[in-house]
């Protein structure tokens, strides 16, 4: 298992903040990361706010809070020996583990990639589906196939929006707790922080809900409790971690 199964099980991560527009700043996030409860243990970090500040310049801060694991969503999508080249860079500057597109199937692709990556001492994280309406007419219609990806790649963890709770229970039920699932779109697709987790993932994820707000922290930490609050209410409905 990889590093992120210890960082959001071992260490009780429910939440993962996301950064992906570079209207937050890099000191603003170096800020944040300095004041963010101590349960928030992994941020995933955008390309676009890659491509805004330059690779050089985030691996700076991911250098000043090594105690945090950083995620490249990169949502590769390509052969195989390009998206290794892509994911060396973003390693190599510090990530830990890096997002890539599922559908794109394993020989001549994923398989690569996630011998680069795993070669690195770092985790693949596999994109299973999107929360936008169009994603029914492509991801959706492929899920039977791309559950036969997801058994043969070796992945690490798995996104799935907060918005498809019928899809992360499936990917339980088949999977058990082979691949830690992160779900993101809480606050933002009509999604209560908690309803996830209810599902089966082990932490959603949450981005501009927290830094548009004044004080992110404190908006972490609110909604932290918001979570635990949906979980004690539906207790007897939720996916049980075993």
């Amino acid at each position: 298992m990889g590093r992120i199964h210890r960082v959001i099980r071992s260490l009780g991560g429910r939440l993962v903040v996301a950064v992906d527009t570079p209207s937050t700043d890099l000191q603003q996030l170096s800020d944040f990361l300095s004041r963010k409860p101590e349960s928030v243990t992994c941020v995933k970090i955008g390309l676009p706010y890659v491509m805004h500040y330059g690779i050089r310049s985030v691996s700076r801060v991911i250098k000043d809070f090594s105690d945090t694991y950083f995620i490249a969503d990169l949502k590769l999508a390509d052969i195989g020996d390009i998206m290794a080249i892509a994911a060396r860079e973003a390693l190599t500057h510090g990530f830990s583990g890096v997002v890539a597109h599922a559908f794109v199937g394993l020989v001549g692709s994923l398989a690569r990639l996630e011998q680069e990556v795993h070669g690195m001492g770092a985790d693949l994280i596999l994109q299973v589906t999107m929360s936008h309406e169009d994603a029914v007419k492509t991801f959706d219609s492929i899920y039977g196939t791309v559950k036969e990806i997801i058994n043969g790649a070796n992945a690490d963890a798995l996104v799935v929006p907060a918005n498809k709770p019928n899809v992360i229970k499936d990917l339980r039920k088949t999977f058990g707790l082979k691949h830690v699932i992160l779900s993101p779109g809480i606050m933002m697709k009509g999604v209560s922080p908690g309803e996830a987790l209810c599902a089966g993932a082990d932490a959603e994820v949450v981005g501009r809900a927290v830094f548009n707000t004044r004080d992110p922290p404190s908006t972490v930490l609110e909604i932290l409790r918001m979570q635990e609050e949906y979980l004690r209410a539906m207790k007897d409905r939720c996916y049980q971690m075993k």
